[in-house]
């Protein structure tokens, strides 16, 4: 059995049309979530693909924390507690930094 880590991903982006995220508004917003995974780039694959399925479009690096899990670890990398917040496109970055910290603090 691997060795998985917990890490909290952030990243700016976009919600694009047609994307599943509930009650989410196409344009500028924050995607986050928690993420079981052996490696720090093996977890941004796992949220860059999330990113895929959901309809947010990554716009520049993915901020990664290391922090304490709320749930144990399964057998395969995964992703919970996905979040994705509006925001405008002049206060993206800002949102990146309080829902960094908002992780890091749970």
């Amino acid at each position: 059995m691997s060795e998985f880590k917990h890490f909290s991903l952030v990243a700016g982006g976009d919600t694009v049309e047609g994307h599943q995220v509930p009650e989410g508004i196409v344009g500028p917003s924050v995607m986050s979530m928690k993420v079981w995974a052996e490696t720090v780039e093996e977890a941004v694959d796992v949220a860059c693909n999330v990113g895929d399925q959901i309809g947010f479009k990554i716009e520049k690096n993915v901020e990664v924390h290391s922090t304490q899990a709320q749930q144990g670890p399964g057998e395969e990398p995964f992703a919970y507690g996905l979040r994705v917040i509006p925001c405008s496109a002049d206060t993206r970055a800002d949102t990146v930094a309080q829902e960094a910290e908002t992780l890091r603090s749970e």
